[in-house]
């Protein structure tokens, strides 16, 4: 768990990686993802200056615990981060993915302690956002409030969407299809190919975000792979028949059947 004299201790570090995430917010890559268009290099460098820089996350460190005290929002710039609960019997039940241009962490605004764990399930880059600060910002910057309403909405939707899912016990087949087709468009929006993706969860954790057992999980990318829909290699998937996966996520018959 990132505390914050661990948030502090980590973000002075010097990132040692391939990639160059020593960037400000305007030269980053998903800076079009977070901030507004119109926004002028002067209130960039004002929301630079709010960023506890960029952190470096190792594989399955916890960022914030469920009940933490509330204190940033963050934002994906690499890697993968799933937020979580753990029941009383140990069971833990993923509740949410977050991929690069996404923002976590909101959970904790309403009262103010985190209602979820977040961890990272690769080696990941996040941005802390100090939330007391940053409400200053919005009132600085016209378009930011906008901006962060609008990430949070389609947060929201996803959400709803997915637990709808889940409430109304379609079909696991059903399940795989929407997941993947979630997958495929959050990479068209970071501009990346559009037809093949990397699950970002192992199956354990892929299951149980989408409310189904490993077993079955493994069996409906079994079948989707011998219907011609997807190629699978270990955690690449490459979509081969867009049409009948989105058939098969909305419950249409093949074409032909």
């Amino acid at each position: 768990m990132l505390d914050e004299k661990e948030v502090q201790e980590v973000i002075s570090r010097d990132l040692h990686c391939l990639h160059n995430f020593d960037l400000n917010c305007e030269m980053c890559r998903l800076r079009g993802m977070c901030l507004p268009a119109a926004i002028s290099p002067q209130e960039i460098e004002s929301l630079e200056s709010l960023i506890d820089n960029r952190i470096e996350v190792p594989a399955r460190a916890t960022i914030y615990r469920k009940e933490q005290p509330f204190t940033h929002i963050f934002a994906v710039v690499y890697g993968a981060v799933k937020t979580y609960s753990t029941g009383n019997d140990g069971e833990t039940c993923v509740t949410g993915l977050h991929l690069p241009g996404e923002l976590f962490g909101f959970s904790g605004i309403h009262d103010g302690v985190y209602a979820v764990s977040a961890k990272a399930l690769e080696n990941s880059v996040v941005c802390a956002i100090p939330f007391d600060d940053l409400e200053s910002c919005c009132r600085v910057i016209p378009g930011l409030k906008t901006r962060l309403l609008h990430l949070m909405s389609d947060r929201s939707i996803d959400y709803q969407q997915h637990f709808a899912h889940l409430s109304s016990g379609n079909a696991a087949q059903r399940r795989v299809a929407t997941f993947l087709i979630s997958l495929l468009s959050r990479a068209a929006r970071r501009g990346l190919d559009s037809a093949t993706v990397r699950l970002p969860m192992n199956g354990d954790d892929t299951a149980s975000y989408l409310g189904i057992t490993p077993e079955t999980l493994s069996r409906e990318f079994s079948r989707l792979a011998r219907d011609g829909v997807i190629a699978k290699s270990g955690r690449e998937i490459t979509l081969l028949d867009k049409a009948q996966l989105h058939g098969v996520a909305c419950d249409r018959p093949a074409s032909g059947a």
